[in-house]
């Protein structure tokens, strides 16, 4: 059997071709959306036999909880980040206002002093 001239070697076949992925995901995304799979997994899924029994319903209040713990305790180094930048920026601001308002004082009390001492 010859080869088709048309075919070329360099031109992948489609079983060789690797997709990828569409465009990337933050980890703190993926780990959420991979929690609550894990959480919804964790809910029963019927068995065949069973599938004609009415199904008890899950707690959704105690799952919403779990996914809400996992999901807080992902995000907390990144919320501790930026309130320790927020709590360094306000401290650099009150050291300056402060700095200023001491200068501003000691300078009215010199002047204050030379004025009194001319007269």
């Amino acid at each position: 059997m010859s080869q088709n001239p048309a075919f070329d070697s360099s031109i992948p076949v489609l079983t060789e071709v690797v997709l990828e992925p569409a465009a990337p995901v933050g980890q703190a995304e993926a780990e959420a959306a991979i929690a609550i799979a894990e959480e919804l997994a964790e809910v029963e899924a019927p068995v065949a036999p069973a599938a004609l029994q009415p199904q008890p319903e899950p707690n959704w209040d105690e799952l919403e909880g779990r996914i809400v713990e996992r999901v807080v305790a992902q995000l907390q180094p990144q919320i501790d980040a930026v309130v320790r930048n927020a709590l360094a920026s306000a401290g650099d601001q009150i050291h300056i206002g402060l700095r200023q308002a001491i200068e501003q004082v000691v300078a009215q009390q010199v002047a204050a002093i030379q004025f009194g001492q001319k007269t």
